[in-house]
């Protein structure tokens, strides 16, 4: 049975819903690519987004399904280059708030479990979104990987990703979305980070892969 879940920042400014959640609607899976990790050091939440292994958990769903109530005013975002994927936060207390493509065409976004507030009971979060379904860039990942972790990003996840877009044009869960305006522009200006920057927080990762390209 879809549910809600309700969308919080840290320090509660910021709040909204995620409408029609369940298993099948979305994928949750943990992501522990370089960029991924680059983007919680920039945003100075990395001890509470990245797991040991430098992983963030997303659960990914139609832009149209999720909604700021309230706080929009406290949006931002940001990129790791000119043509890095759009990373949404909150300027009061820097939670991560959503990862989406540069194109509102591009209907899927994926919601960090820092900014879902799935209430106490410990069981919830796998109870409202399901299992892990997979673990992936593990090439990136320091330390010793849970078994299953895929190197890069497995066909499988790629297609559950591709349904999503496409079940979001074909219930009109396109917009409205808070990260996009009516045109299909960025609701704020993201702000992109220079070359200067973005190799300076990836130091800060843990992963053997830093010799990766520099200039994305």
């Amino acid at each position: 049975m879809p549910i809600e879940v309700r969308l919080r920042c840290t320090c509660g400014k910021v709040r909204g819903v995620a409408r029609a959640v369940s298993p099948n609607s979305g994928v949750r899976a943990v992501c522990m690519c370089i960029d991924c990790q680059t983007y919680a050091h920039a945003i100075g939440r990395s001890s509470d987004v990245l797991d040991k292994n430098g992983g963030t958990e997303v659960f990914q769903l139609a832009l149209g399904q999720v909604e700021i109530q309230e706080g929009t005013e406290q949006l931002r975002c940001l990129r790791l280059g000119p043509k890095g994927a759009m990373r949404w936060y909150t300027e009061c207390c820097k939670t991560p708030a959503g990862n989406c493509a540069s194109s509102a065409r591009i209907a899927v976004v994926g919601i960090p479990h820092l900014f879902m507030d799935h209430g106490p009971d410990a069981g919830a979060r796998d109870r409202d979104l399901g299992p892990v379904l997979g673990r992936v860039q593990g090439q990136y990942g320091p330390g010793q990987l849970p078994p299953g972790t895929h190197p890069k990003f497995p066909l499988s996840m790629v297609l559950r990703a591709m349904r999503i877009v496409a079940r979001a044009h074909l219930l009109g869960l396109v917009k409205p979305s808070p990260f996009f305006d009516e045109r299909g522009q960025p609701a704020v200006t993201p702000r992109v980070l220079s070359k200067e920057e973005r190799a300076r927080f990836r130091e800060m990762c843990g992963s053997a892969g830093l010799t990766r390209d520099q200039a994305r």
